[in-house]
């Protein structure tokens, strides 16, 4: 997960069967709607035999934002 360039991006992997999709009713769907609705970005690369990655892209409000849209986020501490 990384939070910069104005932009919180989280990669999921996993190394299961693969082969899954968003209209599968795997809970994707449901979350897809949710980044959108914040307006972000969700792919899925699934490919039969080799897992199941999932990227995220949600943009974060600016300090001087209106208000709509999701609250502002602090980048992650490094340490």
């Amino acid at each position: 997960m990384t939070a910069d360039s104005g932009a919180l991006r989280v990669r999921v992997r996993d190394d299961g069967h693969g082969g899954t999709h968003v209209a599968d009713g795997s809970g994707l769907a449901g979350l897809r709607d949710r980044v959108e609705a914040l307006g972000g970005r969700i792919s899925l690369q699934s490919p039969p035999g080799a897992g199941t990655t999932v990227r995220i892209t949600v943009p974060l409000a600016s300090p001087g934002s209106s208000g709509c849209g999701p609250e502002p986020l602090a980048a992650p501490e490094r340490g």
